[in-house]
């Protein structure tokens, strides 16, 4: 009788729990176009410990693109949010120049 591969002998390799967790918050940030600074860093700081879980335990879990996906998505997300934004500038407050813009045209 042949052994199946599903056998308790042989664990089969899951995709680590904090690699899931990363890469669905990094979407999630994607979803609210990385304007939710927590967010962003919530999911590298998952996908960090995903690629520790991963390390660890490499016969157990697998999900080492899933981290450093989550990884590059945040960080883009961050560099874009970062240009978009339109500079303050200091002394004047932002209500200030909106008004000045709305008047203005």
């Amino acid at each position: 009788m042949e052994r199946d591969s599903s056998s308790p002998d042989s664990p089969r390799r899951r995709y680590a729990p904090w690699a899931m967790t990363a890469i669905v918050t990094a979407l999630i940030a994607l979803l609210f176009q990385g304007s939710l600074m927590p967010l962003n860093l919530a999911a590298a700081i998952f996908a960090v410990m995903g690629l520790r879980q991963v390390q660890r335990q490499p016969e157990r879990y697998i999900g080492r693109a899933f981290c450093w996906i989550a990884i590059a998505l945040v960080l883009i997300l961050a560099i874009l949010n970062a240009m978009l934004q339109p500079p303050t500038q200091e002394g004047i407050p932002e209500n200030v120049t909106e008004q000045r813009n709305v008047e203005a045209q």
